[in-house]
């Protein structure tokens, strides 16, 4: 237990004394001389280029969105959790978006993205729980803070499934050009059975319904150049609701005593076709109290 705590707070002085790394991006920047998320209409002015803004966009809240890790049982009225989590996500990284990024500008973009994750939960009566999360995309200044809500409907009775419906938010900070918020609502099956009187087993599979806002600040196509204010841009817009995207979680949790591991998969899905473009991989280390 005591190397737990030693290696979460190890994990939040490394997100401290991150600085800009490879993976933090300008929405101005440029690949060869050409824009990457704008283009020149030819007179002089910057025209931005939303669907590729859009596509980034999506991706990155993707990204951020925070993880299931669990299963549809909740902790119970007195149950608390406590773990650290770390992620990789696939992403497009041959599409021109992800050039925006600083180890793009140099060599070319990752097709992995990292991230580490601290998650707080607490059992409330009423088969409730409330959490909270600390996201942050490794080699960034790029954290994203985040709430849930989980109520399971049905657990624990016979050999049926134990159902649940969480709801969680988390907003991106760190970044001077963008806002980002993710919210997503999840349908949450699962049921747990004992191994050899020792181990706690639970697979589990998820539904979720993710909604990304995301804005821009107004972006200065030639930031060394100075009177040309006229130039500036901003992107449109992307309301949580104008979008509506999907994601399948399958995972599988084991708990020994108090120990809790956990790892999952999710994927993307009904994005120009079953399966999206944006796969995430995930392993948790937690404490069940």
């Amino acid at each position: 237990m005591r190397a737990f705590w030693v290696a979460s707070l190890s994990l939040l002085a490394i997100s401290a004394e991150a600085r800009a790394g490879e993976n933090d991006f300008r929405l101005n920047a440029k690949k060869d001389g050409a824009g990457l998320l704008f283009k020149d209409d030819g007179g002089g002015a910057a025209v931005p280029l939303d669907e590729r803004w859009r596509a980034f966009s999506t991706q990155l809240g993707f990204v951020f969105a925070p993880r299931l890790a669990s299963p549809a049982e909740t902790l119970g009225h007195s149950g608390f959790h406590v773990s650290a989590m770390w992620s990789g996500t696939f992403v497009s990284s041959t599409e021109p978006y992800w050039n925006v990024t600083e180890r793009a500008q140099r060599t070319s973009p990752a097709s992995m993205l990292h991230s580490l994750q601290l998650d707080v939960r607490k059992g409330l009566p009423f088969s409730l729980e409330i959490g909270a999360n600390f996201v942050w995309l490794v080699d960034s200044e790029l954290f994203a803070p985040g709430l849930e809500v989980r109520w399971a409907l049905h657990e624990g009775y016979g050999y049926t499934p134990d159902f649940a419906l969480r709801g969680s938010v988390n907003h991106m900070i760190g970044n001077r050009d963008m806002l980002l918020t993710t919210a997503g609502v999840d349908a949450v099956l699962s049921k747990n059975f004992g191994l050899f009187g020792m181990v706690n087993v639970a697979p589990y599979m998820s539904w979720s319904l993710i909604f990304i806002a995301a804005s821009s600040r107004v972006i200065d196509p030639t930031p060394t150049v100075e009177d040309d204010l006229e130039r500036n841009f901003v992107f449109n817009e992307i309301g949580a609701t104008s979008d509506l995207h999907h994601k399948l979680t399958l995972g599988l949790r084991t708990i020994y005593y108090v120990l809790n591991i956990s790892v999952q998969g999710e994927f993307q899905m009904l994005d120009g076709g079953f399966f999206g473009s944006v796969a995430t991989l995930t392993t948790k280390l937690g404490l069940d109290f």
